[in-house]
């Protein structure tokens, strides 16, 4: 773990805590005020969907460069710079209504606010005794933010002052928690030479199996995310209301779940825990789906299975390359990932119209299969190989 200070760990709990909700709020504003925006710009669908597409290209560009500068250049200068891009976005935000300056900072503000989050997991194995415990408290708190900006969020969406507002507080927010960044020294990283660039990375036989099941469990949360509430209200006949009330709970359970299952998952470890929860969370997920409407409280419980899927996902990445890889090896597979998070996004629209809705969203739990088979193979070689 390094030599880490008492101070250091105090002053990288508290910028940890402080920043995830502020990220994890920063991330849902986008889709709360995404009407506002339409409203506001006289934005059509396709120019409103680009804020959403520019969204994950800055998290691509921001994990591929950024995971390879982290590992190269002093950690916690890095995460001043990439904080500094990140609210440099926010003031956008709040002094500016012009439609194209907003989809230039979406760029920035989601980038820096993923590679910040990112951040999160790969120092919190340096910084702390229990990473599989912290790491999903950390994430726990993220939830808090983006339920909370969703919930209070939404009930402040007529105007796009409130736009600017929420974004002054998410700045004041980042100024508190980059205080904390004067109290913390954590290990400088190797040599580049060391570490070695994407080349190392690649040929870790573990590489390509982490990017496809990273890839595949993107689609099958993301997927659920975008349309849960349109299948709900056009195939399922529930109201649009209570769709939307049912990805909530969803959510809520990935929150509520990372809290209550984060000590099983410190004491179990990376692989147990997600052989567990990824076959549990999987059946449920995919039956909830097939079964239609008489299934769809089961998928909405197996959001608890979920909440510790991504978390613990990002910390065996740790487990499967050097300390002096993580960063990079942790851009490349989230950064990849988000590759299966654009390709679906593309495609499922125009392969809904031309199959239907009904036959489309079975995408969905083909991904999270397919998820499950990549994690039953990953954990039996991670066992042969003694990880």
């Amino acid at each position: 773990m390094g030599h880490i200070d008492k101070r250091t760990r105090n002053a990288a709990a508290f910028w940890c805590t402080v920043m995830m909700i502020a990220l994890g709020a920063s991330d849902a504003l986008r889709g709360v005020f995404l009407p506002v925006f339409k409203g506001t710009f006289g934005l059509s669908q396709t120019e409103a969907s680009v804020i959403i597409m520019v969204s994950y290209i800055g998290n691509m560009v921001f994990l591929f460069l950024g995971g390879y500068i982290s590992d190269r250049v002093d950690r916690r200068k890095f995460i001043i710079a990439v904080t500094l891009m990140w609210m440099s976005a926010l003031c956008i935000y709040i002094f500016t209504e012009n439609y194209i300056l907003i989809v230039c900072a979406m760029l920035l503000s989601m980038g820096a606010s993923t590679m910040l989050s990112t951040t999160v997991n790969v120092i919190t194995p340096i910084a702390f005794m229990s990473p599989a415990l912290m790491i999903n408290i950390f994430n726990f708190i993220q939830g808090i933010g983006i339920v909370g900006a969703q919930k209070i969020g939404g009930q402040f969406t007529g105007s796009i002052v409130y736009w600017h507002r929420a974004n002054a507080v998410l700045l004041a927010m980042g100024l508190v928690g980059s205080a904390a960044l004067v109290f913390m020294k954590l290990p400088k990283p190797s040599s580049e030479k060391s570490s070695g660039g994407y080349g190392k990375i690649v040929k870790n036989p573990a590489c390509f199996r982490l990017i496809l099941l990273f890839g595949t469990y993107c689609v099958a949360e993301h997927g659920l995310q975008n349309w849960l509430t349109t299948y709900g209200s056009e195939q399922l006949g529930y109201t649009v209301s209570q769709s939307a009330d049912f990805l909530s709970y969803f959510f809520l359970g990935i929150t509520v779940g990372r809290l209550v299952f984060a000590p099983i998952a410190a004491k179990i470890g990376a692989r147990k825990t997600l052989l567990v929860f990824s076959l549990t969370a999987g059946a449920a997920y995919m039956i909830g789906v097939l079964a239609g409407k008489s299934g769809i409280f089961l998928l909405c419980l197996s959001g608890l299975g979920f909440s510790v899927l991504w978390p613990t996902m990002v910390l065996l990445i740790s487990k499967c390359y050097p300390s002096e890889q993580a960063g990079t090896a942790t851009g490349l597979v989230i950064g990849s990932a988000t590759l299966f998070d654009i390709a679906f996004n593309a495609l499922f629209g125009r392969f809904t119209e031309a199959v239907g809705l009904a036959n489309s969203i079975l995408i969905l739990p083909a991904a999270m299969l397919i998820y499950c088979i990549v994690y039953l193979e990953l954990h039996m070689y991670l066992k042969k190989v003694g990880e």
